[in-house]
């Protein structure tokens, strides 16, 4: 099982570039004594002069740090660790305090594209993140519905080069979510955010659009273009 943790934090008092300077220091160093870390990747905003997708209407992340593992206890073992605590959701454990961090453990689904006899290798550095949350009256209906057919369409984007989704754990099990705890996360890759553009003004964006008419009624989504880059992989 392909197992990450994401941490997402907010903060308006450091910007992308100094917050991931700070992360490659200690915490990343930190991880990198952990045998049970396969890989970690840090994801920063992507500026455009004009709006990417006209429901990005969220502040992103400042940051995002993908820590990856191939089983489920590993991953919880490190979160729950007062140095890992201390290191990555400490809101004050910056130069000026964060005003959101989030820490999601997921399950990682690699599609398959047209022309690959499985899901090529994620090496391009521009992903496009969207997440779902609730509430929602029944999450396992949502996320079997969105798993079974959303991916597929974007599978068919011009210039695309990976198509994930990230699952919460005991999924399958999910009822009536009452607040904003994430249903399911999709990730669409891209050699860099023109490539995306383009994507989006093809036909498959409006397939898209209407199969997402067909999802039931959730909480908010997000929208987000991020440079991605791989700094640690054992």
């Amino acid at each position: 099982m392909n197992i990450a943790v994401f941490i997402s934090i907010w903060t308006a008092g450091i910007s992308s570039v100094d917050l991931n300077n700070h992360f490659m220091a200690e915490p990343l160093a930190f991880l990198k004594t952990n045998p049970d870390v396969i890989a970690v990747e840090f994801y920063t905003p992507e500026h455009s002069e004009e709006p990417v997708h006209d429901m990005d209407s969220l502040v992103p992340p400042t940051l995002m740090v993908q820590i990856d593992f191939d089983s489920v206890e590993k991953a919880e073992k490190l979160t729950s660790s007062d140095a890992f605590k201390n290191l990555f959701t400490n809101k004050q454990g910056f130069s000026a305090a964060a005003e959101r961090i989030d820490l999601e453990t997921l399950e990682v689904v690699h599609y398959d594209l047209p022309g690959h006899d499985s899901p090529p290798a994620r090496t391009a550095p521009m992903s496009f993140v969207v997440r779902y949350y609730g509430p929602v009256a029944d999450g396992s209906d949502f996320i079997d519905y969105y798993i079974n057919h959303h991916p597929q369409i974007t599978a068919r984007f011009p210039g695309i080069r990976n198509v994930l989704c990230y699952l919460p754990l005991g999924w399958r099990e999910m009822d009536e979510i009452r607040d904003d705890q994430m249903i399911v996360g999709n990730e669409v890759v891209f050699d860099d955010l023109e490539s995306f553009k383009r994507a989006l003004a093809s036909d498959v964006f409006a397939e898209l659009r209407a199969d997402g008419q067909n999802f039931k009624e959730w909480g908010y989504s997000s929208h987000h273009s991020m440079h991605r880059k791989k700094v640690y992989s054992r």
